[in-house]
C-alpha cells in the first residue's frame, strides 16, 4: 500500500523492459488457469437428491440409453424413500421401461348374500383398504410427476411441451403419460412432426435395429422391448395378420365359427406376442446366433414347428442356446477301423514281400536288358539281330561295355554263320563292325 492510503510503503517495483510481454504473459496464465478449473456446463438433475445426481433426461448421442437407467433409478428412489412408504412400493414394476404401468387397484367383489353380515364388513373394510391404496398411489405419482420434471433438461423439456398430448398429461399429473411423451421425445427427437412421419420412423427404428456383436443379452432385450413401446406409442398395431389370427383362434375359441370378442382379442395378442418374439430372433447377432436362425428354419421345413411363441421364451433360447462347435476327428475314437497284424503275421508278410520284390527286379532285369540287347542288334542288320538276350543293353548308357558285348556277340555270330549252312549270303556280306 501506497503512504497515502496510510498503510505501509511497500517497495517500488522495477519498470518493465517490455510491458508488450508481460501482457502476454499474463493472458497466457490466465487462459491456464481457465483450463484447469472448467465451467461446469453439464446437466445434473435435481441437485438436492444425490442419489439422482447425473441420472437425467436430455438430448445427445447418449440421450435414447440414458432413459431405461434413469427410469429405473427414479423407481428405486421412489421406492426406497421413506417418506413414500405407503404408496410408493409400486413404483419400481410401474416404472419398468418395457412396461410403463401400474397394476390396477380393483375394488373387492360384493358378496352374493348381502344378508351375512360378516362378510359385508369384510367387503367394506376391503373396499376402503382399495380406495386409501388409490388415494396414496396417487399422492406419491404427483410428487413422482415433479422428480421426473426436474430430471430433464431445458432442451429436452421445450420438445416434450410442444407435444399436443401434453396439455392432458400435465392437467391429470399423469407420470406414466409424461415418461412416454419424454421416450417419444428422445427417439423421434421431435414432438411436433407429422403423425404419419412419427409412426413410420418408429417402424424403421424397430425393424432395423440389430444387436451388435458386444451388446448383452440383457440389454438386446431391454433396447428392443423400448422400440416395440414406441411403435405401440404412436397407435401402430403390427402382427395381427387375419391368417395367423384365425390359426390361433382354433386353439383357443370354443366355437371358431362363432368366437368371442375376448377370444378374438386374446388371439391377436398372441399373434403379436409371437410375431415380436420371432423378430427378436432374427436380429440377434448373426455371429453368435446365426446357427440358431439356420436350425428353426430347417426345423419349419421338416414339419416340426420350434419357434418361440412369447418374447420370454424367444430370450430364454437366446441365453441358453449352446453354439455348435466342430471337433477335430480321432481315429481311435470313431469313424474306419484298421487291422493290426500280429509279430508272425508281420514277419511272415516282409518275407513274402521280400521274395516278391526280389523276383520283381529279377524279370524287369532281364526284360530291360532283352530289349536293349535287340535294339543294339539292329545296326548290324541280321547276324546282329542274333546277339540274344544279353545283347549290347547298357550301350545306350555306357558306350565302352556295350562295345565289348556288342564284339562278343558278333564273334559268336561269325561261329555259327561258318557252321550254318543254310546261312544268308546277304548277311554274311555284311560289312563287320570292331
Amino acid at each position: 500500500m501506497s503512504e497515502q492510503s496510510g498503510g505501509p510503503a511497500s517497495p517500488d517495483a522495477a519498470p518493465s523492459s517490455n510491458p508488450g510481454h508481460e501482457n502476454k504473459r499474463d493472458r497466457r496464465n490466465r487462459n491456464n488457469n481457465r483450463n484447469n478449473n472448467p465451467r461446469i456446463t453439464t446437466f445434473i438433475g435435481d441437485p438436492s437428491i444425490e442419489f439422482l445426481k447425473g441420472y437425467v433426461y436430455d438430448v445427445g448421442p447418449k440421450s435414447k440409453d440414458q432413459f431405461s437407467t434413469t427410469t429405473e433409478r427414479i423407481g428405486q428412489y421412489i421406492q426406497g424413500n421413506g417418506s413414500f412408504k405407503k404408496g410408493g412400493g409400486d413404483f419400481i414394476n410401474a416404472f419398468n421401461p418395457n412396461d410403463l404401468r401400474f397394476e390396477d387397484i380393483p375394488d373387492p367383489t360384493v358378496p352374493e348374500d348381502t344378508k351375512d353380515i360378516v362378510k359385508i364388513e369384510i367387503w367394506k373394510l376391503q373396499q376402503k383398504e382399495a380406495h386409501a391404496r388409490r388415494n396414496d398411489r396417487q399422492d406419491v405419482i404427483n410428487a413422482a410427476y415433479s422428480i421426473v420434471r426436474k430430471q430433464c433438461s431445458e432442451a429436452l423439456w421445450n420438445r416434450v411441451e410442444s407435444h399436443k398430448r401434453y396439455a392432458i398429461v400435465q392437467a391429470n399429473m399423469d407420470v406414466i403419460e409424461l415418461l412416454k411423451l419424454i421416450r417419444n421425445a428422445l427417439y423421434t427427437g421431435a414432438t411436433t412432426r407429422n403423425s404419419c412421419v412419427s409412426t413410420q420412423d418408429a417402424l424403421i427404428k424397430l425393424f432395423t435395429f440389430k444387436q451388435s456383436k458386444p451388446m448383452q443379452n440383457a440389454d438386446y432385450l431391454k433396447k428392443f422391448k423400448e422400440l416395440t413401446e414406441l411403435v405401440a406409442f404412436h397407435g401402430t398395431i403390427i402382427g395381427i395378420e387375419d391368417a395367423r389370427v384365425n390359426e390361433i383362434l382354433k386353439t383357443v375359441a370354443n366355437n371358431t365359427n362363432m368366437p368371442t370378442p375376448e377370444e378374438i382379442q386374446l388371439a391377436k395378442d398372441k399373434a403379436q406376442e409371437q410375431f415380436f418374439a420371432i423378430l427378436l430372433i432374427q436380429q440377434a447377432d448373426k455371429v453368435r446366433f446365426r446357427q440358431l436362425i439356420a436350425d428353426l428354419e430347417n426345423s419349419f421345413i421338416m414339419g416340426e414347428d420350434c419357434y418361440p411363441k412369447t418374447i420370454t421364451k424367444a430370450y430364454e433360447i437366446l441365453v441358453n442356446y449352446k453354439k455348435f462347435t466342430p471337433q477335430a476327428h480321432d481315429p481311435n475314437e470313431h469313424g474306419v477301423s484298421y487291422y493290426t497284424p500280429t509279430n508272425a503275421e508281420s514277419t511272415q508278410h516282409n518275407t513274402n514281400s521280400n521274395d516278391s520284390n526280389n523276383n520283381t527286379r529279377d524279370n524287369r532285369t532281364q526284360s530291360g536288358r532283352g530289349n536293349q540287347g535287340s535294339g543294339r542288334g539292329g545296326p548290324g542288320s541280321g547276324r546282329g539281330g542274333r546277339g540274344g538276350a544279353r545283347g549290347a543293353g547298357r550301350g545306350t548308357g555306357n558306350g565302352g561295355r556295350g562295345a565289348r558285348d556288342g564284339e562278343t556277340h558278333l564273334l559268336q555270330q561269325d561261329d555259327g554263320a561258318n557252321n550254318a549252312p543254310n546261312a544268308n549270303n546277304d548277311n554274311s556280306n555284311a560289312p563287320h563292325t570292331p
